[in-house]
């Protein structure tokens, strides 16, 4: 049974879906506006706001969160591309679910950036931005409460990642100029020295991350309603 829930089990796993729940609920758990569910206690997680949903399976009923699914009809899905498919929404593409641990330590001091100058760097061909006064208030409450790093030269180069725990993930990563993918990719990973970091990317950047020494995990996917 899914059960809407409070508090959400505890798991220590290298799955990106667990991982965007767990810090979703590390900023949001009193936000009325984001709600959580648990099918049977353990076997599913699943996070929604504002019509975005994120499904971790953990051996979960697909014939009855499909069920759920159809009923809550979100405007995208998030999950494991196996999951998406069990409950028939598969996704266009699969994006690649890669891993490293954080054993670097940067030499290069990032640079203090706004939110709207970090905003600006992110937002380049490929990467899906809210629009700049969500993407504001959610940063901004989830660097307040230390769920969020940042690295970025002006006008250069930028990445951002959530953390929960000993876990992160990187939320976006741009670079302005050739050669400085690499440098806010070391920044943030700096950042989160000693966590292990997921990174959900397509197939066109999967060499670069496989260059700066991540290895590739499983398949998730993006399922948008009426896409």
């Amino acid at each position: 049974m899914i059960c809407l829930v409070k508090q959400i089990p505890e798991f220590n796993l290298l799955n990106a879906e667990l991982v965007k729940i767990k810090c979703l609920y590390d900023s949001y758990k009193d936000d009325t506006n984001v709600l959580f569910w648990c099918q049977n206690t353990d076997k599913a997680v699943i996070s929604m706001t504002d019509g975005n949903m994120i499904i971790f399976n953990n051996g979960a009923d697909l014939e009855e969160l499909s069920e759920f699914v159809e009923v809550l009809s979100p405007v995208c899905i998030y999950s494991d591309y196996k999951t998406l498919c069990g409950i028939n929404r598969k996704p266009d593409e699969r994006i690649n679910v890669m891993h490293r641990f954080c054993d670097v330590e940067n030499s290069i001091e990032s640079d203090e950036l706004s939110s709207d100058k970090l905003y600006n760097l992110l937002d380049t061909k490929g990467l899906s931005l809210p629009e700049y006064p969500y993407f504001a208030v959610d940063y901004c409450r989830r660097k307040n409460k230390g769920y969020a790093n940042y690295f970025g030269i002006e006008n250069k180069c930028a990445a951002i990642s959530f953390n929960s725990g000993n876990l992160a993930i990187i939320n976006g990563i741009a670079s302005r100029e050739k050669g400085f993918g690499s440098i806010a990719l070391n920044g943030i990973m700096a950042k989160n020295l000693s966590r292990e970091l997921l990174v959900c990317c397509r197939d066109k950047v999967l060499g670069f991350y496989e260059k700066n020494g991540f290895k590739l995990l499983y398949y998730s996917g993006y399922w948008v309603k009426n896409k």
